[in-house]
């Protein structure tokens, strides 16, 4: 490799120049080469260097601008999700107290609901003891009524049997009425020896002369027949019929005839018309 000497700065003394490291040494040794050398390297690099300097200022303000408005926007942003997060803890407080005074009201609700359904529970039991009460009493009236009626029924066929004998003497023309049966004096046994004596001859069967014993009254007519009557205060179609019915048994048992008639105090115009077709007499007797 050639060499070329590099005259020094000092007139006094010239150091040859063979490597690169011989150039720095000798920018080392002089200060004015050193400058010489950094002009004439960097002279171009110096001359963009402040406007690339400006450039960098310029992007670096921009930077700060942009950041400046990036962290103010990230504040408000911030500060808008805190007042939401507040806003929301607000109402999640609200929503919570809401819900505790749901739970309250259902509570209230529930245990008024169960006095209720304990009070229906009671009105049910109330009414049930109130409506055994009233079917107890309305037996009890039904009693009393039954018991009543047949004081009265009976008391009426008492009566009934007293007028029969004037009743029979009077209205069926019996020369010499005598009862041989009542049904409030049933010691009289001449009926059950004449209904004996026919269902032993086959006349009548058992069951035809217990009908005719439940006949209320039965007369001997002096004459040889019978008259046979149902009682009853106030008179209706079922009179008629068992006294016609159970006077046809008397005269089919007896071979006598037996003459039906029913007394009482009142009787329907239908039950007067049947007992007319019948030929069933009718005694109406005022109390």
């Amino acid at each position: 490799m050639a060499t070329t000497p590099i005259a020094s700065a000092s007139p006094s003394a010239a150091t040859p120049i063979h490597t690169f490291a011989d150039i720095l040494a000798a920018m080392e040794r002089n200060p004015e080469l050193r400058a010489a050398m950094r002009q004439h390297i960097l002279e171009q690099e110096f001359q963009q260097l402040p406007a690339e300097m400006q450039e960098l200022r310029q992007i670096v303000a921009e930077l700060q601008q942009t950041l400046h408005e990036f962290i103010a926007a990230t504040n408000a942003r911030f500060d808008r999700i805190e007042a939401n997060q507040a806003e929301l803890r607000s109402d999640v407080a609200e929503l919570k107290a809401g819900q505790d005074e749901l739970r309250a009201g259902q509570a209230e609700h529930a245990a008024r609901l169960e006095r209720l359904e304990a009070g229906q529970d009671e009105l049910r039991s109330d009414v049930a003891e109130l409506k055994a009460g009233q079917d107890e009493l309305r037996a009890g009236q039904r009693s009393m009524q039954g018991t009543l009626s047949r004081l009265d029924g009976r008391d009426y066929e008492r009566k009934a049997t007293r007028w029969s004998i004037r009743l029979a003497m009077r209205v069926l023309g019996a020369p010499a009425p005598q009862v041989i049966w009542s049904e409030t004096n049933q010691d009289n046994t001449e009926l059950s020896y004449l209904l004996n004596d026919a269902v032993n001859a086959g006349r009548i069967t058992h069951n035809e002369a217990s009908m005719i014993e439940n006949a209320d009254l039965v007369l001997s007519d002096g004459a040889g027949g019978y008259c046979l009557a149902e009682v009853s205060i106030t008179l209706d179609d079922s009179d008629i019929t068992r006294a016609r019915r159970r006077a046809d048994l008397l005269a089919q048992a007896t071979g006598a005839p037996a003459q039906p008639f029913v007394i009482g105090t009142q009787i329907l115009d239908t039950s007067r018309d049947l007992a007319a077709a019948q030929q069933v007499t009718v005694c109406i007797q005022a109390d």
